[in-house]
């Protein structure tokens, strides 16, 4: 019999750069990586130098039946070695709040660059360690369920380029102080769901590209963010003013100092701007006049996909409001709407007159190529406000009007289509789609 001389070589991996290593093991899942010390004496101690440190629910819970997280996580600082570029933890552990001040003491030394505390505690807000504010290399920072109070003392986050806020409990003062300190910022993003609104927001940024806010909200202005490209509003007011209609329903007003001047004015690169009603009728409000101007002093020359987020186009505000941002964009592209369908049924008759009236001024949409509008219920304000659009947009290539089963027929759908590809166009080749939702 032949023998077969096998020749035993070190394997590929092992042999690899520290630094190369490093990156496969920061691609695992953080237990999977410390269980790479069991491979053999050359990988031992491998996992000691990785720069990222994840903690979530992908670690292996049944490390969880001898030790506690905080033991666990205290361990791996312990025995880590060399620069921490990433840490996060987002597992949901009441117990884990006791080690928060020490991790966060000793990450103030390990160079991190992004952060991740997500504490899941709906129904508490720890106060963040006042260690945060010492880790002055952040370039990103991602915050659930907590209190944030920066201390006087805080010079701020040079670096920081990303700001992630998910319920954390913060005054307007303390936020607008906070990012005043922060001047490379170009992403923020703010979500709250509890009742407390978080008052007066004034957005001082320099370098802000994108800004995303969801939740309760009194007010915001905007100062120094000529360069923001995409702003996100779904906010809720202290006060509804869902039926919110003008004195004088058909006018429309000329104020240099209303709401929508006031805040859209100050974002002259906007390309892609998403609001929702209750931002809607925020914008309509102030000014001396009381109303909305017919169009921007300026145009917004950059805007190319503009989305209302659950509006009603039978409440005149709403509309009034929307008209005038779609008569500012004059190089749009891209429009999709969301319909609240029928809330206030007695305006039903006012709002498709006073859009009708619409028709008659002067909308040149020659850049508009898509439309999508959902929830369509067949109301007359909203076929209204769709031959409008259909009688402006001259480079318009495709409508699509989703609605829902529950609300529009299929003889309904049918009769909405005829409708609208027998009424005027200003683009004969744009295709009509009415369809229900999928």
């Amino acid at each position: 019999m032949r023998r077969t001389k096998i020749c035993m070589e070190t394997d590929r991996i092992s042999s690899l750069p520290c630094d190369v290593i490093d990156n496969i093991l920061k691609y695992l899942p953080l237990c999977d990586a410390v269980r790479t010390s069991v491979l053999s004496r050359e990988w031992r101690y491998n996992w000691e130098t990785i720069p990222c440190l994840i903690f979530g629910s992908t670690c292996k819970v049944n490390l969880l039946r001898r030790y506690d997280w905080v033991s666990i996580i205290d361990q791996i600082l312990l025995l880590h070695k060399g620069s921490i570029t990433k840490f996060s933890l987002t597992i949901a552990d009441l117990k884990m709040c006791r080690g928060i001040d020490n991790w966060l003491r000793f990450l103030s030394n390990c160079h991190v660059e992004e952060l991740t505390f997500c504490f899941d505690f709906p129904d508490s807000h720890p106060v963040i360690s006042q260690f945060l504010f010492t880790l002055d290399e952040l370039t990103h920072l991602f915050l659930a369920y907590g209190e944030l109070k920066p201390p006087p003392a805080f010079r701020g986050f040079e670096r920081l380029v990303r700001l992630d806020l998910f319920n954390v409990c913060i005054s307007a003062g303390e936020f607008k102080s906070f990012i005043s300190k922060c001047p490379m910022l170009e992403y923020i993003k703010l979500e709250s769901f509890g009742t407390k609104a978080i008052g007066d927001l004034e957005i001082d940024a320099p370098n802000l590209k994108f800004f995303s806010y969801r939740g309760r909200l009194s007010s915001i202005c905007f100062k120094n963010t000529l360069l923001l490209a995409e702003m996100t509003m779904t906010s809720h007011r202290h006060k509804s003013l869902h039926d919110l209609q003008m004195p004088n329903d058909f006018a429309i007003f000329e104020p240099n100092d209303s709401n929508l001047v006031r805040i859209l004015g100050q974002l002259p690169s906007i390309t892609k701007l998403t609001v929702n009603r209750d931002f809607l009728q925020y914008l309509a409000g102030g000014g001396s006049g009381g109303g909305v101007p017919k169009k921007l002093p300026n145009d917004l020359n950059h805007m190319r996909l503009l989305t209302f987020w659950i509006i009603n186009l039978s409440t005149i505000a709403e509309v009034t409001c929307a008209l005038c941002l779609i008569r500012s964009s004059p190089k749009l592209q891209s429009l999709t709407i969301t319909a609240l369908g029928l809330r206030n049924p007695e305006n039903l008759k006012t709002a498709a007159e006073f859009i009708r009236a619409q028709q008659e001024c002067e909308i040149t949409l020659s850049s508009l190529e898509n439309i999508n509008i959902r929830n369509f219920s067949g109301l007359e304000p909203e076929m209204e406000f769709v031959k409008l659009l259909l009688l402006a947009a001259t480079a318009l290539r495709k409508l699509e009007i989703i609605t829902k089963n529950s609300n529009v027929s299929g003889k309904a759908r049918t009769e909405i289509f005829e409708e609208l590809v027998s009424s005027g166009r200003a683009s004969v080749q744009a295709e009509i789609i009415v369809r229900d939702f999928d």
